[in-house]
């Protein structure tokens, strides 16, 4: 490998370039979808890895090549198929300068079917134009790059192959995966193919002439040629000179004798003198002898110089690693390492944006002020962020290569092959500018458009992209950006930063600009961040969850012994009953106040927030308590029984005494009995048969609401600039969206005090909490 250049054989040179083909095509996953691709490029990389986490990128990209065409071969032989060479290159070689040698000597004359003219214009043409091509030769050769192939070669290629014009679709895979491989085979294997079809001219050039050298001999053999030559413009003297040089050749190479201008002169056909047969046998085979000597020996020559060149070329063909697709490749199995420089001034809108990093961090930033590990993924990938410090100044302007050119691609691939091999060198420079010089992005965060014409300077010297992110008007530092000549994206920074449902808007117009070599390393380490984004609000709705399923099963006994028929004329007793449930709900409401605060606690070091986080004042939760009042079971049996033995008293009356008494006695069982099971079914809720107060309905919603508002003074990381000052609408929005799900809380409240285990209630509940906390950060 040279500069980013991979020098593979043609055999796998080919699966690459097709490889690259399908994956260019086949964007909807026919062949082979994303998930069989990662899998199949972890099993390559697997079976590749040099050392401890080294990768020997040609073993590599011809491992994966090869499983990749396995499986599609599976699905589509065909399209695999294309990875060998094309039947037809090896028979035209054979066929066509056999065919160009049948058509030459199917021609029965070269200029007179029975006289053989020294001067004969078809003949010196053939010769002419071998001897001009020869010149051509020595010219290119001598001055390299003076002539280069016009040849129409990929279109020639593609009619031959029958696929269609190069940016053409066809709707069919086959015929779209050959096009393209047909176009980036000849871009990667250019040279070896103009090779190729320099040797099929050179064979058929000497079919050709064998062809004619047939010709002339088949044709003395059936018939007497007479030998001469004739010329208007041409005097004798001009004819000896030209045949002299023309077969200087053969009479240095074979045993002919020369040829002197008394002898043309006497075989002119004016002259009418008779030549005899010898003679003319003589120039026969002088003019096949020349036909060997000029054209067919020297193009058997060319043909087989050229086949060892295609021959040794194939063995090096040259694959250009730098090239965006194949920095891609190896991207994904490469861990990158992305560097963010963070200009911002201190404030609220600089600690929205650390707050934000402090959220997804690994660990907490450095205390000396270097670069911040942010993110890691498994694959080694790293997001380091470096705040730039306050007064900092660049350098003298310098040049540096652009994010995403040619060069930048050579380095880092420079730098991935030599990154096991050799310890990085000391840095000279100062850390700031060290940091700088390897940053991949600048993150602005300014306070007006004299703070970006102030760092204009340094964004200038660091030359990488440039997001702005502004606390107010974004216009105004579009204009400055402008004006500055900076390539620079505005976003706001509350719809960037304001949530975690705002970070993907950051992510992907930071991925846009990331330099292609480090692209698909910064997509894991979005993805990484989105990921933990959506770990942390699960959490935090499971917190809510467990809060809100404690409160609803919470009870508190009233403390009282259960009503009975005094406590309905002693007013003493009923006074004891009201103080006994009034000191249950302030127990249930100081857990309930104190889980609140536990639990707003908890999303605050879920949240990482830095500094501690003023609660959203509470709703009033004085009211919507579930009462349950214990009945003395004995006291209401008897008087079940009381008003069971009047009613059957008037029963008796009615009769006239006839029942006896029975529908007393009857009335009083009866009555006594229903009136003791139900007092006793009533007081199954309380164990121990006390008098219970519970939280109700009324009272959880008003819970609930309090901490999805907890949940959303957390969450918002622009909150914090001040926290007493929470929107006035986000109550409302929390009461509205908690009232549309009324039905479907109720109907939890209800499995939660009844479930035997709690977890089983949790789960539904952090479900439901889930979609509401999700509607309210959408309404921003």
């Amino acid at each position: 490998m040279e500069d980013g250049i991979l020098y593979l054989d043609e055999g796998s040179a080919r699966q690459l370039v097709l490889v690259r083909a399908i994956e260019d095509v086949d964007t909807q996953g026919k062949l082979l979808s994303e998930v069989e691709r990662e899998q199949l490029e972890r099993e390559a990389l697997e079976a590749t890895r040099v050392g401890a986490g080294g990768m020997d990128v040609a073993r590599y990209l011809k491992e994966r090549a090869h499983r990749m065409l396995q499986a599609v071969e599976n699905r589509n032989p065909r399209i695999a198929a294309l990875q060998d060479r094309t039947p037809w290159s090896g028979w035209l070689l054979l066929l066509l300068p056999l065919a160009a040698c049948v058509f030459g000597a199917a021609i029965d004359r070269i200029d007179n079917p029975h006289q053989v003219n020294m001067l004969s214009p078809p003949l010196l043409g053939v010769l002419a134009w071998n001897l001009a091509i020869y010149a051509l030769i020595v010219v290119t050769a001598v001055v390299p790059g003076t002539w280069a192939p016009r040849v129409p070669l990929p279109h020639l290629q593609r009619w031959l192959a029958g696929v269609p014009a190069s940016g053409r679709r066809t709707g069919r895979l086959r015929p779209d995966v050959l096009a393209r491989f047909q176009q980036h085979w000849h871009e990667a294997a250019g040279a070896q193919q103009w090779l190729w079809w320099k040797e099929l001219l050179h064979l058929s050039a000497a079919g050709w002439a064998l062809g004619l050298a047939i010709s002339i001999v088949l044709g003395g053999i059936v018939r007497e040629y007479r030998v001469g030559w004739e010329s208007t413009l041409l005097g004798v003297d001009q004819v000896h000179g030209l045949l002299s040089a023309l077969f200087a050749p053969v009479v240095a190479l074979l045993p002919f004798d020369t040829f002197s201008v008394a002898d043309l002169q006497r075989m002119a056909f004016r002259s009418g003198a008779a030549i005899g047969v010898d003679e003319a046998r003589r120039w026969v085979w002088m003019y096949v002898a020349l036909l060997f000597a000029v054209v067919i020996v020297p193009r058997l020559v060319l043909a087989g110089w050229t086949a060892w060149l295609r021959l040794r070329r194939g063995r090096a063909i040259g694959i250009d690693l730098r090239d965006p697709y194949f920095v891609q490749v190896l991207a994904r199995v490469s861990p990158a390492r992305v560097t963010f420089s963070l200009v911002a001034r201190e404030g609220p809108a600089r600690d929205v944006v650390l707050r934000m990093l402090r959220q997804v961090a690994d660990r907490p930033p450095p205390e000396d002020g270097g670069p911040w590990t942010v993110l890691s993924t498994a694959k080694g990938d790293v997001l380091r962020v470096f705040e730039v410090p306050a007064g900092f100044r660049p350098p003298a302007p310098t040049v540096t290569a652009q994010a995403g050119n040619g060069a930048a691609a050579q380095a880092w691939l420079q730098d991935l092959l030599a990154r096991f091999k050799a310890a990085p060198r000391p840095q000279e420079r100062d850390a700031a500018q060290a940091t700088l010089a390897d940053t991949d992005l600048m993150l602005l965060v300014p306070a007006g458009s004299s703070d970006l014409q102030e760092a204009g300077r340094m964004l200038q010297w660091v030359a990488q992209p440039v997001l702005v992110l502004a606390p107010g008007e974004e216009s105004p530092l579009r204009a400055a950006a402008q004006r500055l000549g900076l390539a620079a994206e505005v976003l706001p920074l509350a719809g960037a930063t304001a949530h975690w449902l705002c970070d993907p808007q950051l992510l992907d117009a930071a991925a846009a600009r990331i330099a292609t070599n480090k692209r698909a390393g910064f997509e894991r380490l979005a993805a990484t961040w989105k990921e933990r984004n959506t770990t942390r609000f699960g959490e935090a709705m499971r917190l809510l969850a467990n809060e809100l399923v404690r409160a609803a099963r919470d009870h508190e006994e009233a403390g009282s012994e259960p009503v009975g028929l005094r406590h309905l004329v002693n007013a003493a007793d009923r006074d004891a009953v009201q103080r006994a449930r009034e000191a249950a709900r302030a127990a249930l409401l100081q857990r309930l106040r104190e889980g609140e605060t536990r639990v707003f606690a908890d999303l605050v070091q879920l949240h990482r927030t830095g500094t501690p986080v003023a609660p959203i004042a509470a709703g009033r939760m004085d009211f919507g308590f579930a009462e349950q009042h214990a009945i003395d079971a004995p006291q209401a049996g008897a008087a079940g029984a009381a008003t069971g033995a009047a009613m059957g008293a008037g029963i008796d009356l009615l009769t006239g005494g006839l029942t006896l008494g029975a529908a007393a006695a009857l009335g009083a069982v009866i009555g006594g009995g229903a009136a003791y099971v139900a007092a006793t079914w009533k007081n199954r809720g309380s164990a121990s048969g006390q008098p219970q107060v519970q939280l109700g309905d009324e009272l959880l919603q008003t819970f609930t609401e309090n901490l999805l508002l907890a949940y959303l003074a957390v969450a918002h990381r622009g909150l914090h600039e001040t926290p007493d000052a929470a929107p006035a609408g986000w109550r409302s929005e929390v009461v509205a969206a908690v009232e549309a799900r009324r039905v479907e809380l109720g109907s939890l409240w209800q499995q939660a005090r009844q479930a035997a285990e709690a977890a089983t209630v949790v789960g539904p509940l952090s479900a439901e909490l889930d979609g509401i906390a999700r509607a309210l950060l959408a309404q921003g």
